[in-house]
């Protein structure tokens, strides 16, 4: 028996783009639109939108053409606007209807759904429009009144409750409405007039066919539409025992976690606590064995000490014996010396003596005064310094020594060597400052220079470094390379005579840092925390903010005299150059606002100013370097180096005067002293020559000889005396140093022994142990061993103390409403809780949380897995029935399959669960209580790790505010659809010669095959789609079939064009396909009712064409008449 459906059998536009009035009639199976492009196809069926959707929102209208530059909308359709800016019902008051006529082939009813329009002729956007149904035929004047024109509201209302009562089967819900709103018109048009279509699916799906884009693959297509979500609510049966088990098991989790965490505590105490009583028996075998070395080392000082008193009394003996030896050699000096003095040889010695002395001042004198000679000669000597020199004073120098000094020739020497050296010294300076002016420049334009010569600018350390850190921070946020320039390096200047100008007026601005307008926010807080003192000589424009502004610049300004190809750094320019006037005199300055002449002398805010010199000394604009400016530069630079090495050579030539000798240190008195000294020297050596006669004669008798030999005899005796004497009392002095110091050594020792025995009572076995290995000569051994020790059990003590800090952290951070410090001297309160812990942690806590996840285990089981499992065995089924329909017709020499493959993603680790043989058995075991036994439970045993990694997904969150809820809601609805671990997908199936099969995955395909080929399984997967939307599950069930396509098979020849629309038929659906002329030739012998739309001045047009007669007519005639035929 063959199947009911509801067709459409005829649509009316009344108003409606280029057509006043027009009925189209619509076949069971396949419609087709011919024109041309802009014919009017696309209106035609931006019409049935309208209505079968029952919006006029412009996201669906003339989708095909993909035409951004002619976006059209409702309201443009019903003035029916064109391209060239005219409307046909322009300035017009009007009503329009679009009305579609259905049919069920069923029950032979019929029933109409439409839209009627009122349009003013002021109306900027729709205001009235209502949305209507009826049943029943369209009215036979086709909703035109008896002027010509289309029904106004009230008569559509009027329509709609004059066909009430037709109400054709009992219980019907009345259609004859007009609907409040858009909800109420889609609801009842969709369930009751459509038979139970999704709405929101067949939308979609409507607008997908039209355009024929599936974005995201035909395998997605596939599963949104082939195989629709379960509408089984199987996630409330679960979540009321999945919150109750997530509270029993989170605090079974916290019981166990805390005591876990008590436990680690316990442990780090415990070590720790050991740890701390073997230092305690290491540090007191360590000081038993310090007390013993005291007492050792005491006996050995007090044994040294007296040796020292011993040798210390037999040297002060010694010094008294050597002390009486001594004073009678003195008495007996004395005695000789007298005797010599009473002759009168003594007198005359020690009058050579003082004569002698004078002698050797006299000399240094002498020497004195001939250094100041040469040093004054100097001044005539020296190049450079002799020009400076008067001839008066070169005469008093050459003159100074070969005369007699006077006060007035000193003085008026010193005065002008004074003057000399002002003078002179003023001039160094003035050449030192020349040099250091001229070296500044030459050190500036020499890396100037060699910044142009590398093809780059001179720009300040602080400026590069802001520039650089600026870049690197952008291009790391954006995950791109982010450019920032100067924006002297982003334009030329294209007229040199005013180069100076612009560069001068620009000034600091044409050193500022650039960025493309999209970064320029990032960039300027970036630049907010670079907040170095040398930066502050770095300016950032916001190229955003400038942009936004959009400045003009006008007309004979500097702006003129610059250009650039990135549009924000000419709006810059704009903003900085486009409001400076180019003047040529001061009256011309003086009536602007803000102008410049070309020789840089500037007017701005009322005041006239030379613009600084620096600002345009170099060349900085510009996107190269100038080849002309290199050179200058170079030139420049040679000449500074020539002047450099002149004046340095008259620094060096001038800056020994500082060292030559001015007489400022010395008196006149000081000077004649000197200049006396040879006379006096003269007369002093006479004086001495005298007195050795003298004396030499003295010596020649007998008697002085031998009081001058016993004086010499005493004195050696005396000086060897003395000497012995010195000897005994430093070695003296340095026993009583070490008396001194053997005795503070004693008394330290003994303080310290006294320290270590204060309070320390030894444990008997402990030191009698000790004192045995001392005795065995151990003491070195045992106190290395014990050093190592202790050096490890403090560092044990020092781990353990800080694991026990993290630890009991760790648990403060988790549990804080304990209130537990951490810092706790003893561990009392954290081992008395984990006592407490343990008592709590009784087996009720697990049979409790054990027995609820039974409970759980088995709504999960039964309402999920159970279900998922079904349902991917009826998608497979399904795929099954759907395949052996695609394997009965065959493109070319392949046919399309659907395929149904476990995920490739995470979700692929439960698919083997939810399709395990064991959920087949409907009994699961269960114990004598009645509880699921697990130890018993095959499916459980197996999957244990995926039950519960799934029972995971499904537990709710801990927080519950209202969009974690919503999250975590759509996230369970995704893990309780059965599509989450399938992966769909179509393939194209082919044998070869040898009857192998091959499949190609057509999602694979899409890059290569970009004709016919590639079209091919998109429309398989497309009315397979609608066939399973437009699914009846009985005779008694009436649906509609429509598929909306436009521009289709385009790229697809005849004979695949055929089987396409050979599929639809056999699926039952009913098509409404737009295409251009040139395929109706082709299409024609497989279609069952053409259009041919043509506009003529504005107008659209249709022609029902005569399947039969334009296949006669190809027969017969020529190509060209057919064309003709259809102009």
């Amino acid at each position: 028996m063959k199947q009911s459906k509801k067709i459409f059998t005829r649509m009316v536009l009344n108003n409606w783009g280029g057509m006043n009035h027009e009925v189209i009639y619509f076949h069971e199976f396949v419609n087709l639109f011919s024109g041309k492009s802009g014919s009017g196809k696309s209106t035609a069926m931006d019409a049935m939108q309208v209505v079968l959707y029952g919006s006029i929102a412009s996201d669906f209208l003339n989708k095909a053409a993909d035409d951004t530059k002619n976006k059209r909308s409702v309201l443009s359709y019903l003035r029916g606007e064109q391209k060239d800016g005219s409307a046909n019902r322009e300035d017009q008051d009007f009503y329009a209807q679009i009305v579609l006529e259905l049919e069920d082939t069923g029950t032979q009813t019929h029933s109409c759904i439409g839209v009627t329009f009122e349009v003013g002729h002021a109306d900027q956007d729709l205001r009235k429009y209502y949305f209507f149904s009826h049943a029943g035929k369209f009215p036979e004047d086709d909703y035109l009144g008896a002027d010509g024109l289309p029904y106004s509201t009230a008569q559509i209302r009027q329509l709609v409750q004059s066909r009430a009562g037709s109400v054709e089967k009992a219980g019907r819900m009345n259609i004859n409405r007009i609907y409040p709103t858009k909800e109420a018109y889609i609801s009842t048009v969709n369930e009751v007039i459509f038979g139970s279509v999704n709405a929101s699916r067949f939308k979609t799906m409507e607008k997908s066919a039209i355009a024929l884009r599936m974005a995201n693959g035909t395998g997605q297509f596939i599963k949104d539409y082939m195989f629709p979500k379960s509408e089984e609510n199987t996630i409330s049966a679960i979540s009321d025992q999945l919150a109750a088990y997530r509270e029993i098991k989170e605090r079974v989790e916290t019981l166990e976690n805390q005591i876990t965490l008590l436990d680690e505590i316990q442990q780090h105490d415990r070590a720790l606590t050991m740890a701390g009583a073997d230092l305690v028996r290491v540090e007191a075998t360590l000081r038993i064995v310090d007390i013993e070395d005291k007492k050792v080392q005491l006996k050995v000082r007090h044994e040294e000490l007296a040796e020292i008193q011993k040798a210390i009394e037999e040297l002060r003996t010694q010094a008294k014996e050597i002390q009486f030896q001594l004073t009678g050699k003195r008495e007996e000096l004395s005695r000789v010396q007298a005797e010599l003095i009473a002759t009168d040889f003594k007198k005359k010695e020690q009058q050579l003596k003082q004569i002698e002395d004078t002698i050797r001042l006299c000399e240094s004198e002498v020497d004195d005064w001939q250094s100041l000679t040469l040093r004054l000669q100097k001044w005539i000597d020296t190049d450079g310094i002799t020009d400076y020199v008067s001839n008066s004073i070169y005469h008093l120098i050459e003159d100074f020594g070969k005369e007699e000094v006077s006060q007035e020739m000193i003085e008026k020497l010193r005065n002008g060597l004074k003057d000399i050296y002002e003078m002179i010294n003023e001039e160094l300076e003035d050449q030192k400052s020349q040099c250091r002016k001229i070296e500044q420049e030459h050190r500036e334009k020499k890396e100037y220079l060699e910044d142009l010569k590398s093809d780059k600018k001179h720009y300040k350390s602080a400026l590069k470094e802001v520039r650089r850190r600026l870049q690197e921070e952008l291009s790391t946020r954006y995950q791109q390379t982010v450019h920032v320039h100067v924006l002297a390096d982003l334009f030329d200047i294209t007229d040199d005579e005013w180069r100076n100008a612009i560069e001068g007026r620009m000034g600091r601005s044409k050193y500022s840092l650039v960025v493309e307008p999209q970064y320029a926010l990032a960039a300027a807080k970036i630049f907010r925390n670079m907040k170095k003192a040398e930066y502050e000589v770095v300016d950032l424009l916001d190229t955003a903010a400038i942009e936004r502004d959009q400045p003009k610049a006008q007309e004979g300004t500097l702006y003129d005299c610059v250009e650039t190809d990135l549009d924000y750094v000419d709006l810059c320019l704009k903003r900085y150059l486009g409001h400076i006037v180019k003047c040529d005199s001061v009256e011309e300055l003086h009536d602007v606002k803000d102008g410049v002449t070309a020789d840089c002398y500037s007017y701005s805010n009322y005041m006239y100013r030379h613009l600084r010199q620096k600002d345009y000394r170099y060349q900085t604009i510009g996107r190269k370097v100038s080849m002309t400016q290199i050179r200058k530069l170079e030139e420049e630079t040679s000449e500074l180096e020539e002047q450099l090495i002149a004046l340095r050579q008259e620094v060096a030539t001038l800056q020994p005067v500082n060292e030559l000798e001015r007489l400022q240190n010395l008196t006149f008195e000081r000077i004649a002293q000197m200049a006396g000294a040879q006379k006096r020297l003269s007369e002093y050596q006479m004086q001495a020559e005298q007195l050795k006669h003298e004396i030499a004669d003295m010596k020649e008798g007998i008697y002085i000889r031998q009081l001058q030999e016993q004086e010499r005899s005493l004195k050696e005796a005396i000086r060897e005396l003395e000497s012995q004497s010195g000897e005994v009392q430093d070695k003296r002095n340095e026993k009583e140093r070490k008396l001194g110091g053997k005795e503070r050594d004693i008394q330290d020792r003994t303080e310290e022994l006294e320290l270590l025995q204060e309070g320390f009572v030894p444990n008997e076995e402990l030191q009698a142990k000790v004192l045995e290995e001392i005795e065995n000569g151990r003491t070195y051994v045992l106190r290395k061993e014990s050093l190592a020790k202790k050096a490890q059990l403090e560092k044990t003590q020092e781990t353990e103390e800080e694991a026990r800090g993290r630890a009991r952290t760790n648990f403060n951070k988790t549990y804080p409403s304990f209130n537990f410090g951490g810092m706790e001297k003893d561990n009392r309160v954290y081992d008395e809780l984990l006592e407490q812990s343990r008592t709590n942690f009784e087996p009720e806590y697990k049979k409790q949380f054990d027995d609820q996840y039974q409970l759980v285990y088995k709504m999960l089981r039964e309402n999920v897995i159970a279900t998922i499992h079904s349902e991917i065995k009826g998608a497979k089924r399904h795929r099954r029935e759907i395949n052996a329909l695609l394997a009965k017709i065959s493109f070319s020499d392949s046919i399309y399959q659907i395929d149904i493959l476990p995920t490739d993603d995470e979700n692929r680790q439960f698919y083997d669960m939810l399709t395990a043989e064991e959920l087949d058995m409907k009994v699961m075991d269960r114990d004598l209580d009645g509880q699921i036994s697990f130890g018993e439970d095959a499916f459980y045993q197996k999957y244990e790790t995926q039950i519960r990694r799934l029972t995971d997904k499904f537990m709710p969150p801990v927080d519950e505010d209202a969009s974690n809820r919503d999250k975590h809601r759509k996230e369970m609805e995704k893990y309780a659809d059965y599509r989450t671990y399938l992966k769909f997908s179509m393939y194209e199936q082919s044998e070869d010669a040898d009857g192998n099969i091959k499949k190609n995955y057509v999602d694979d395909m899409a890059g290569r095959d970009s004709g016919g080929e590639g079209q091919n399984p998109k429309y398989v997967a497309l009315f397979a789609g609608f066939a399973m939307l437009y699914m009846q599950q009985s005779n008694r069930e009436s649906k509609i079939r429509l598929v909306l396509l436009d521009e289709a098979f385009s790229k697809m020849d005849k004979e695949r064009s055929e089987v396409c629309l050979h599929y639809a038929r056999q699926l039952g659906l009913q098509l409404v396909v737009c295409v251009p002329d040139e395929r109706l030739q082709s299409l024609i012998q497989n279609v069952d009712c053409v259009y041919a739309f043509r506009r003529l001045k504005n107008r659209i047009s249709m022609i029902h064409i005569n399947k039969g007669d334009y296949l006669k007519m190809l027969e017969g005639d020529s190509e060209k008449k057919v064309k003709n035929a259809l102009k």
